[in-house]
């Protein structure tokens, strides 16, 4: 599909694949289309974990999507250890030390959004081989010429394999995460869901957003837009058509399944629509850690049906065929 608001996981070449495992990152290369924000697909093996990084550039939102991982965090002031299992969400700000590793007997999947088209990454191992002998000395009190024997490594892979400890950790509490898929549903009828993950009950959010949404067969969201966030979509299953309208008046149309994602700028108008057979499930990222909403069922009700009848040279009562409403939709009830 030929569209610079869409990508296909399975169609983009890991940047990163060992026997650990692989990371597979969507930027602005890939999707011309994105505005502060890119994707990217974490997948640990059993004892994988990827070199301890930290990103000068961009805040970065996790969702565990399968299997079980700890992650361990360096803030300024602390050290953060914590599990994730499937239906997490966790947060790691902009330059904070970082590390994870799969603490399970299965893949591990992990997919986040970073607050900016090329995100930067910071490598510890690159960091370690800055130093001069004389620095490195000096901080640690080390033998001299200890910190040339480890140069004389190379480090060729990002993902590296540890001995894997035999189940997955008990929970570990965190103010960094939080379980979306245990949530309350906003939304809960016959249409689908709405789980939303903000600064409310995740206050360390930065930058970034993130909601989860299910469509039931021919379920919809209602157009609509949000006039301080760009919204990328990524399908975790199921079929849905994506439309994206641009203020140059060009329409995308694309059908986005499972694996695959689709990005909406900041106010531009766009509607999600669920056109298989079997149940939509949906995480959604965006570019603010509280978004805002702009449904196009309470904008057509702010307009007068002889405003509205000019506009498309139909009668006034043309527009009395339907209740106008009051407050946003969100997900359309199936009728």
């Amino acid at each position: 599909m030929s569209s610079q608001f869409f990508f296909s996981l399975d169609s983009i070449k890991p940047q990163k694949k060992s026997e650990g495992g692989s990371l597979t990152s969507v930027t602005a290369k890939e999707v011309p289309g994105f505005v502060n924000i890119s994707f990217a697909s974490l997948k640990l093996n059993k004892g994988g974990f990827h070199e301890p990084i930290w990103h000068p550039n961009a805040n970065k939102i996790g969702h565990c999507v399968q299997g079980n991982a700890l992650v361990t965090m360096r803030t300024p002031g602390s050290v953060e250890v914590f599990n994730v299992e499937e239906g997490d969400i966790f947060f790691i700000p902009k330059g904070y030390f970082h590390y994870i590793s799969n603490s399970s007997g299965e893949e591990n999947i992990i997919n986040f959004a970073l607050d900016n088209t090329n995100p930067q990454t910071m490598c510890f191992f690159n960091a370690l081989n800055s130093l001069s002998d004389t620095v490195f000395t000096a901080t640690f009190n080390s033998p001299a010429g200890f910190v040339n024997e480890l140069k004389k490594s190379k480090n060729s892979e990002f993902i590296k394999t540890l001995p894997s400890k035999n189940g997955a950790p008990k929970s570990i509490s965190s103010r960094y995460k939080f379980n979306i898929a245990s949530s309350v549903k906003a939304i809960n009828d016959k249409g689908g869901y709405l789980q939303l993950t903000t600064k409310t009950n995740l206050p360390v959010l930065d930058g970034l957003g993130i909601l989860g949404f299910g469509l039931n067969p021919k379920g919809v969201v209602e157009p609509h837009w949000h006039t301080n966030a760009g919204e990328l979509v990524y399908i975790i299953r199921g079929k849905t058509r994506i439309t994206v309208l641009a203020p140059d008046g060009k329409v995308d149309v694309m059908e986005v399944s499972g694996g695959q994602g689709a990005f909406a700028p900041a106010s531009h108008f766009h509607s999600i629509e669920n056109i298989g057979d079997e149940n939509v499930d949906v995480i959604a990222y965006f570019s603010n850690s509280d978004p805002d909403y702009m449904g196009f069922g309470e904008v057509l009700g702010t307009c007068s049906n002889e405003m509205l009848a000019t506009i498309f040279n139909v009668p006034a009562n043309y527009f009395n065929n339907f209740t106008k409403p009051e407050g946003p939709l969100v997900i359309v009830p199936v009728k």
